[in-house]
């Protein structure tokens, strides 16, 4: 497809045949991406449930490991509240597989699991220790993975998420409603909110700078294999 667009060469990213070509190869490319990030979200769901489950035994004094420090410690209602989201998350990450073993890839899905992936782990989040869980680097895990899809407006959609859902959890902390009065998340000092969320925006604006990056590459690596044909 590249090759097809040799005596055209590449100037402006914004449209073209080579944005036309980009859109067709980094379409595959999403598939294949879509497929990575899908078995790495099934790998943290089970590095961080394991994580969870020793907290859990933990706090409730397994052995000599009675945890003194912790935050909020994890009651029963917690616990099962956690084991259903991840088996929710599981049972959506196997949809996905599904979908993209039978060769169904929507455009929107790759949208749609960014957001799946925020609501979740923002649910997770707030059955644990709120903004206060060291859980709340999985925001930038979902940045990184939107990066791999090689779509700027997704990786903007990634951040905003994530940045919402933090906000969420700031907010439960501050408010607390409903079951979160019997045992609130702890507050954090305000240098520790903006800094985290500034993290998160800026985890969004260096991976961005990522993926239009490799799409410069891409019509650099065109316009170079064009002229070396003509030539």
């Amino acid at each position: 497809m590249l090759a097809a667009e040799k005596t055209d060469p590449v100037v402006d990213p914004a449209g073209g045949p080579a944005a036309s070509a980009w859109d067709v190869v980094c379409r595959w490319r999403q598939y294949q991406a879509e497929l990575r990030v899908n078995a790495l979200r099934v790998v943290a769901l089970t590095v961080f449930y394991l994580t969870h489950l020793l907290r859990f035994r933990v706090d409730a004094g397994f052995g000599s490991l009675a945890l003194q420090d912790s935050a909020v410690a994890i009651s029963q209602q917690r616990h099962l509240a956690i084991t259903v989201i991840v088996a929710a998350w599981v049972l959506w990450s196997l949809l996905v597989h599904v979908l993209l073993l039978d060769r169904v890839f929507p455009r929107r899905l790759p949208l749609l699991s960014i957001c799946v992936d925020s609501l979740l782990l923002t649910a997770v989040l707030l059955c644990g220790s709120g903004a206060a869980s060291p859980m709340v680097c999985g925001y930038f895990l979902i940045v990184m993975m939107a990066g791999l899809r090689l779509n700027l407006n997704w990786v903007k959609a990634a951040a905003g998420c994530c940045l919402v859902g933090y906000v969420v959890l700031l907010g439960c902390a501050r408010w607390p409603q409903g079951v979160l009065l019997a045992q609130p998340h702890p507050m954090l000092p305000r240098y520790h909110q903006f800094v985290l969320g500034l993290a998160i925006v800026m985890s969004g604006v260096i991976v961005g700078q990522m993926v239009r990056h490799v799409r410069q590459l891409a019509f650099d690596l065109q316009r170079v294999s064009g002229q070396e044909q003509q030539s």
